[in-house]
């Protein structure tokens, strides 16, 4: 049996660690503003990409419409349903536990590939994602911080998360990468703004201050970048499911970031289940980037 690794480093996964330091980098800034609420997070976070990505293609005159409206739509839809639930869970949960269960998404990015766009994944992979799963359980029997709720939440979120892959995969390079960003953001800013208005009690629309608003605006901006950058990769020749894996550097950022900014602690239960969920999909990673052949 011969072991030849066939995937080696290709600007789809470069793009695709560019965009997981900028999404940990918004994130951190979105834990940072408790004061304001998901929803008035996400309107502005989607209003200053959208206005990002229109100006780039009115000046280089890049039709906004696209050439594949339904799936552009569908994109849309896709992504503000994870970005939704996203928010939700990183306003109610620990941080890198919101992030962990955000990235279970190369779980069903993989089985969405083998169906729609039909890539081949060996069974060690599959044992490796059950790892992954067992870890949810441990984490969610123990860490009485996650309610059964938030952590349906969560997993609302990565299935959505793992579909956004095939989405942007079939639309291909067609469309600008920012044509497809500019419908997500038109589409999560005027939902997330439908309900800032209507919505009543507690979580009522607050005025940002005038260094509120410049954290406001650096979310919008790092969120541009991250999802710029996420679209490119998707849109590289790379497979769905390596790149989706890749996505997993974003959580251990978030382990960093939630223990020396936040001050968060873990309990040695939470720990093994963390550790179970990277180290599945670690070990996944590994496995898909060689080719077992047998030699007669």
């Amino acid at each position: 049996m011969n072991e030849k690794k066939t995937s080696t480093w290709s600007q789809g996964m470069t793009f695709m660690l560019i965009s997981t330091f900028c999404f940990s980098m918004m994130q951190a800034l979105v834990k940072l503003l408790p004061q304001f609420d998901s929803f008035q997070h996400i309107f502005f976070r989607s209003l200053i990409g959208w206005i990002l990505s229109v100006s780039y293609l009115k000046i280089h005159k890049i039709p906004l419409i696209g050439k594949n409206s339904k799936l552009l739509i569908i994109r849309a839809l896709v992504g503000s349903i994870s970005m939704f639930s996203f928010f939700y869970i990183l306003t109610r949960i620990p941080f890198a536990s919101s992030v962990a269960l955000k990235y279970l998404s190369p779980i069903f990015t993989s089985i969405a590939a083998v169906i729609f766009l039909k890539e081949k994944i060996k069974p060690i992979q599959w044992f490796c994602f059950l790892f992954s799963f067992i870890g949810i359980l441990v984490m969610k029997g123990f860490d009485t911080r996650i309610s059964l709720f938030d952590l349906s939440i969560g997993i609302l979120s990565a299935v959505f998360g793992g579909l956004l892959f095939i989405v942007i995969k079939k639309i291909g390079d067609d469309d600008h990468q920012l044509v497809i960003l500019h419908y997500f953001m038109f589409v999560s800013a005027l939902v997330s703004g439908i309900i800032c208005i209507f919505k009543h009690g507690d979580s009522q629309w607050q005025l940002p201050t005038l260094t509120e608003i410049s954290g406001l605006m650096a979310i919008g901006i790092v969120g541009f970048f991250a999802q710029n950058y996420f679209t490119k990769a998707i849109q590289s020749s790379e497979k769905a499911s390596i790149l989706s894996n890749l996505r997993y550097l974003e959580a251990a950022y978030a382990f960093i970031i939630g223990y020396f900014i936040f001050n968060e602690t873990y309990n040695l239960q939470s720990f093994m289940g963390l550790f179970l969920i990277f180290a599945g999909l670690l070990l996944s990673l590994k496995f898909k980037s060689k080719n077992i052949s047998i030699d007669e």
